[in-house]
């Protein structure tokens, strides 16, 4: 992605944060562009909370330095006008039960200063786009998880920030909710133009949601980039492969030599019987290993090779990130 000239929306530098003795957020930097959905990935204790609590000025770093759209969480002057351009979803939904949905907008858009006479349309607003209008007269107690974290979400946005912080939003839904939940997310980055940044360890919101995400885990960021980025870097580091199993009926005489050499990639060939074992150089990422595997099988076949079955095994992002999590977890 290409980086604003007027520079990233959340910029990180070499931040730290410590309770007594215990380093919850370790010197880490990071960078998170204007209108981008970036991912912050780890297990429950890595950091991802308490980083947000940072960005969004609930909590004041040790050392180090957050710059939110240009200015500094250091700075006391600062604070107020940075939590107007953040929206934030803490991890329960935390909206007001004994109020209606409508009830629950209108609340926050006051405490948020919001003109009076603004306030009818946005709330309506709001309400149309997250599918509550029909129960905007009902008090939030009455709804589902999904209906309370739409909810939620609504409320975040009713300021109208440039950067939305989510903090595992789709924790504790069922599958349904959280379809829902990640198809609003979506949209609203998109038709809105948000920055948001995603805190979770739910690797397929990650994979549906994010441009680019970044592992943290013992307040240390172990790997940042895109999916396809990050998937190379850890399959490079940590000996992870792409291998293609084909079945045959006829190897028609193919040897693992005329493999090894004549196949864009394969670093390694085996063949035991009707059956071909490829593993590729860890440099490809998982969209060449897409487009080498019709090669592969463009090259059998006009070699003669009559094949049956094809099937592909490439690391997803959550056997990445298990490897990582699990590595860093046994070195500390």
């Amino acid at each position: 992605m290409t980086q604003s000239l007027e520079g990233p929306a959340i910029e990180l530098k070499h931040l730290g944060k410590s309770f007594g003795p215990f380093r919850a957020i370790d010197d880490v930097s990071l960078a998170i562009e204007k209108g981008e959905v970036f991912g912050l990935l780890g297990p429950n204790g890595a950091g991802k909370t308490t980083t947000m609590r940072i960005i969004s000025c609930l909590l004041a770093p040790t050392d180090g330095d957050v710059i939110v759209e240009g200015k500094s969480v250091r700075v006391d002057q600062n604070r107020v006008s940075i939590s107007k351009e953040i929206g934030l979803l803490t991890e329960s939904p935390n909206v007001y039960e004994r109020l209606t949905a409508e009830q629950n907008l209108i609340f926050f858009a006051r405490a948020y200063g919001i003109p009076e006479r603004e306030i009818e349309s946005r709330v309506r607003s709001l309400l149309q786009e997250f599918d509550l209008d029909s129960r905007r007269e009902e008090r939030a107690v009455s709804f589902s998880k999904g209906m309370k974290q739409k909810l939620a979400i609504a409320r975040a946005l009713v300021h109208r920030p440039s950067i939305l912080l989510l903090d595992e939003p789709t924790a504790s839904l069922d599958a349904e909710s959280a379809r829902t939940i990640r198809s609003q997310i979506s949209e609203t980055a998109k038709g809105g133009g948000h920055t948001v940044l995603l805190s979770t360890h739910n690797l397929d919101d990650a994979s549906r949601l994010c441009n680019r995400v970044a592992f943290i885990n013992r307040g240390k960021i172990l790997a940042s980039g895109s999916e396809s980025e990050v998937s190379s870097l850890m399959k490079h580091s940590r000996g992870k492969t792409n291998r293609l199993a084909i079945t045959l009926v006829s190897s028609n005489g193919i040897s693992p030599e005329f493999l090894s050499k004549n196949l864009t990639g394969v670093e390694t060939a085996k063949i035991d019987g009707k059956n071909i074992e490829l593993v590729f150089e860890d440099r490809y990422s998982n969209e060449d290993f897409d487009f080498l595997t019709s090669k592969v099988i463009s090259a059998l076949v006009a070699n003669g090779a009559q094949i049956t079955g094809v099937v592909q095994s490439k690391p997803s992002l959550e056997d990445i990130y298990l490897d990582i999590v699990g590595v860093a977890t046994k070195e500390n």
